[in-house]
């Protein structure tokens, strides 16, 4: 039978849109342990998740309370104790106390179980399969063997067999919430979201801030591109696990999609706060620019700039400087990622277009040259402007006179907006034994215009010169508006 017509059968079975009771029916629960009043196995299990939902929110505390009380008032029930070990963060050491339990108690599975959904946690599959055998052992009638076999499965990608377990997990704790909620991942992942949603719902009516329930959510709003159904989901994610560090950046950039840049800003300030990184740091900056927070900006970029970003990150502090209209920011940027990467072509194609766009044609069109196919047309644009045109002729004195014309026509072009440019301009060109220009230098410039002296520049620079005859050449242009 296929895992689609499975879950149908499963959802059937199990009443998805019945909401989950906090216990679960008493024929559904097995034998409690030794003494009255002792945790039953779906408690005990109920217990797990919601030990599980307090460590994402930090509230372990409260719950490592609760089962130090409850081991206290009855000291022969073994599973209290082992949910109070597993109300502690799970690090080695109470994975030292837990495999204590285990020894101690070694007639429970209770305490191999624990362990097994650590080393879940920490996704160490091969000894989960260890634990098991060794829960096997302990107890061999213990269902919740059978929880962390279908958990197990479905991380190893073995769909039926997970589900198989989590319907033998159901059959025996019909409110179960692992199990639903395994199988709602499982339901989405053949395809069949009224199920997965039947399931997740189903969970979050008795425990509304469930983290995994509300995340298969999330992922049927994205895929429905319901941008409002999926941050709202996700504010409640971020609310039920706050060290979710992906959710709060797939939140921070739903909320600057929409417009709320401060919402944006506190959640990359939260995201910041867990791990630190370039691209975090840019985006903070940007989002506080956005918000007019100028202080989180100044020492974002401040914070930045100790990391020794990238040149995408330079990039976009270049983009947010532009946006804010600092020119001069976005210069600094954008010349600190073309230092970080010689050969990006994005890199260099921004700073071509802001230097050419501020008149700088000369140095502008060098890194629109450097971007290569992704600034064409810019360089295109800026070479008409300039009136460049490879030169055909080596001989020196007719360089002088072909280059002097196109000079002469961009002249005429600056005198619309400047009618009373006028001086002169001396090029020298260093040239080598193959006959190219390795240095050209203004030596003398009276005319002050930038897209003069790159017309002289760079036609200069692309001509061809006597082979095997290295030296220098001097090239002078007189202009005035009468000539």
């Amino acid at each position: 039978m296929k895992v689609a017509s499975l879950l149908a059968v499963t959802l059937f079975a199990a009443g998805a849109a019945t909401p989950i009771p906090v216990r679960a029916a008493p024929e559904q629960e097995a034998a409690p342990a030794a003494g009255a009043g002792a945790v039953t196995l779906a408690e005990v299990s109920r217990a797990f998740t919601e030990i599980e939902d307090a460590e994402r929110r930090g509230q372990l505390p409260d719950q490592r309370a609760r089962w130090l009380a409850a081991a206290a008032a009855n000291r022969k029930d073994a599973r209290a104790r082992v949910l109070a070990a597993y109300a502690l963060p799970h690090n080695e050491e109470t994975w030292a106390e837990l495999k204590y339990l285990a020894g101690k108690l070694n007639d429970s599975a209770i305490p191999w179980v624990a362990i097994s959904r650590i080393y879940l946690e920490w996704g160490v599959l091969d000894q989960v399969d260890r634990a098991v055998q060794a829960a096997r052992m302990a107890e061999r009638d213990d269902w919740l063997v059978l929880l962390t076999e279908a958990m197990l499965a479905e991380r190893r990608g073995q769909a039926e067999v997970a589900l198989a377990r989590y319907q033998e997990v159901l059959a025996r704790d019909g409110g179960n919430v692992d199990a639903r909620v395994g199988l709602a991942r499982l339901a989405q992942a053949a395809g069949d979201q009224v199920a997965a949603r039947l399931q997740c719902d189903a969970v979050l009516v008795s425990l509304p801030a469930h983290a995994p329930a509300l995340l298969v959510l999330v992922a049927q709003a994205e895929a429905r591109g319901d941008v409002p159904g999926t941050t709202g989901l996700l504010k409640r994610v971020v609310q039920a696990s706050p060290s979710d560090r992906a959710a709060r950046v797939k939140l921070a950039r739903l909320l600057r999609q929409q417009g709320d840049a401060a919402g944006a800003r506190d959640q990359w300030r939260a995201a910041l706060s867990l791990q630190e990184d370039a691209e975090t740091l840019v985006a903070l900056a940007e989002a506080a620019r956005v918000a007019g927070d100028t202080a989180t900006e100044r020492r974002s970029l401040e914070r930045l700039a100790t990391l020794d970003p990238g040149s995408a990150e330079w990039r976009r502090i270049a983009e947010s400087r532009i946006q804010a209209r600092d020119e001069a920011g976005a210069e600094r940027a954008l010349r600190q990622a073309v230092a970080r990467d010689g050969k990006d072509p994005l890199s260099h194609a921004a700073l071509g277009r802001l230097l050419a766009g501020s008149g700088r044609i000369e140095e502008g069109l060098e890194h629109l040259r450097a971007a290569g196919d992704v600034a064409s047309a810019d360089r295109e644009a800026v070479e008409k402007r300039i009136n460049y045109q490879k030169q055909a002729t080596t001989d020196v004195a007719a360089l002088q006179r072909a280059v002097g014309k196109l000079i002469d026509k961009t002249y005429r072009s600056r005198l619309k907006v400047q009618p009373r440019l006028s001086g002169k301009l001396t090029i020298r060109v260093t040239t080598d034994a193959s006959g190219r220009a390795a240095l050209v230098e203004a030596i003398e410039d009276t005319i002050h215009d930038d897209d003069v002296r790159a017309c002289a520049y760079w036609n200069l620079k692309d001509a061809a010169y006597p082979a095997q005859k290295p030296g220098r050449s001097s090239f002078s242009f007189t202009l005035r508006p009468g000539r």
